[in-house]
């Protein structure tokens, strides 16, 4: 198998394995929205605030990764 074509099926691996982090990220994304609507409580509110927070970063950075792979 030549160099290039190895190269090419690791990068779609990557990708994959990119999409797929982003896919449980959403999904826990929308696990903490779900969460955070059905809160009454304050501190537990800002938890999920928190959570949400860091989901989100993690989510961009899966996308500047993706991105990244793809040019």
């Amino acid at each position: 198998m030549s160099s290039q074509k190895k190269q090419r099926r690791m990068q779609r691996a990557e990708i994959r394995r990119v999409t797929d982090e982003m896919r449980g990220i959403r999904r826990d994304l929308e696990q903490a929205y779900s969460r955070f609507d059905n809160l009454a409580d304050p501190m537990q509110m800002d938890a999920c605030i928190f959570e949400i927070n860091a989901l989100r970063a993690k989510y961009n950075c899966a996308v500047h990764d993706l991105k990244q792979l793809s040019q």
